[in-house]
């Protein structure tokens, strides 16, 4: 472990977890409850109310996040079984070179893209809110870039500074949302609630559940850069189910609800029209903080793979990450929000696909079995190039799952009739970076 003036910087980043610093399931659990404050769960919300009725979002949210817990649950198992982050359990399923160039490029890209939109909806309502309720002019870029590297800076931090923050935010958050549905309740918003009538006929039930998914598909594909600090698989299990479904749900129906009582999708004016500035400015700041810190976190261990670079370089990694990710949320790419979140599903979700039958079934779902592949691994790469596809090019049903689901088949198939690629050792992979040194042992307490 690293300090600097004070703070403790965790120091691990590719290199298993030793068992000694093993955590229990509520820090990982408040991590993943993090990442369901976000303020995309409350505008998620509100985009769905507009094709759905009340009952129906509901009944998407609890699908959704369910299919979400299961793969990040099947997902956060390989974490905890290896101590390794999510792009180095990948390893197995692509490849050493299939891993580090593609499946953690795209986690990288996907993980900045989202820490871009949420520090631009953070900025944004935080300009509107100042500017409307206090008469203070903030430019819109200047909020982004403020908030931005108050978020990055957490995740620069490392694991404790994710665990620390959501012990704080999370209850705050649930606090906060309690007060905003009690002052639409004892308002007009029931009336409001009651006779609402959905006006936008695009937006289905299919459509509607991907969005869940998308949401948080990124989260449920990569849980080892988290889980691997966990003990036991009944650990993530609780962490997973605890930590995303209700306040996934609760959130993404007051963010519904919200929406119907202020009688539009924007958060900014949903909290003015409300009548809770204050209120809304502090859910803003708890929404986005938590989500985003963990997305710069996740991005720079991507990034850290995709150049094979030593753990001590994980902070200055991770700073350029969230450097480039609050210039990327300076632009208006919320707009593109709606899109972004379902062809992210599609294009990640496929990975879980590949990931979970060549550990679970191929590999009997035993820790032994599993070992990096020397090279590319073809038959992960065309399982998910399958997946991706069918996903685009078959809309029929969810199309998030139906990637993970032939992905997984192809997989299966290509398992009987390609013969089994050579495979190293984690020890084999790292022996550059211990050939110009020996690695840090400092971790994380």
């Amino acid at each position: 472990m690293a300090k600097e003036k004070g703070i403790v910087f965790e120091k691990l980043a590719l290199r298993p977890v030793p068992r000694d610093q093993r955590q229990g399931w509520i820090s990982v659990a408040l991590i993943q409850a993090g990442f369901m404050i976000s303020a995309t769960s409350l505008w998620a919300g509100s985009l769905m109310i507009a094709g759905m009725s009340l009952v129906e979002t509901a009944i998407a949210a609890v699908i959704g996040y369910v299919i979400v817990v299961a793969i990040c649950f099947a997902q956060g198992i390989m974490g905890s079984d290896i101590g390794v982050p999510s792009i180095v359990v990948a390893t197995q399923s692509f490849g050493d070179r299939g891993s580090q160039f593609l499946v953690s490029t795209i986690s990288a890209v996907c993980c900045i893209g989202w820490f871009g939109i949420n520090a631009n909806i953070c900025g944004a309502a935080f300009s509107g809110l100042m500017s409307s309720s206090f008469d203070v002019e903030i430019p819109v870029k200047v909020s982004i870039i403020i908030w931005g590297v108050i978020m990055f800076s957490t995740a620069v931090i490392g694991f404790n500074g994710l665990k620390i923050l959501n012990y704080i935010a999370v209850p705050a958050m649930v606090a906060v949302t309690v007060v905003g549905l009690y002052i639409v309740a004892s308002g007009d918003g029931i009336d409001a609630i009651r006779s609402f009538i959905p006006y936008d006929p695009d937006m289905t039930m299919g459509v509607g559940i991907d969005m869940v998914i998308g949401g948080f598909i990124v989260g449920a594909v990569l849980p080892a850069d988290y889980t691997r600090y966990q003990k036991t698989r009944r650990d993530v299990f609780k962490s997973s189910f605890f930590g995303i479904l209700p306040l996934g749900v609760i959130l993404l129906l007051a963010g519904a609800v919200f929406a119907i009582a202020a009688g539009t999708e924007d958060l900014t004016n949903i909290f003015i029209g409300l009548g809770i500035p204050l209120f809304g400015l502090l859910s803003l700041i708890l929404s986005t903080w938590p989500a985003n810190a963990a997305n710069i976190y996740s991005a720079g261990l991507a990034t850290m793979k995709v150049f094979w670079l030593k753990d001590n370089k994980r902070i200055p990694v991770t700073l350029l990450c969230g450097i480039l990710g609050t210039a990327v949320g300076s632009f208006e790419i919320i707009f593109y929000f709606e899109t972004f979140l379902t062809y992210l599903g599609i294009i990640i979700a496929p990975i879980a696909g590949v990931m979970m039958v060549d550990y679970f079934i191929i590999g009997k779902g035993k820790p032994e079995n599993w070992a990096p592949t020397v090279g590319v691994n073809w038959r992960g790469i065309i399982a998910l190039a399958a997946g991706i596809v069918v996903s685009i090019f078959v809309p029929v049903g969810i199309e998030s799952v139906n990637g993970v689901i032939v992905s997984a088949v192809v997989l299966l198939v290509l398992d009987k009739v390609m013969p089994k690629p050579a495979t190293t050792s984690l020890e084999a992979l790292d022996k550059s970076e211990e050939a110009a040194g020996e690695p840090e042992k400092e971790g994380i307490i």
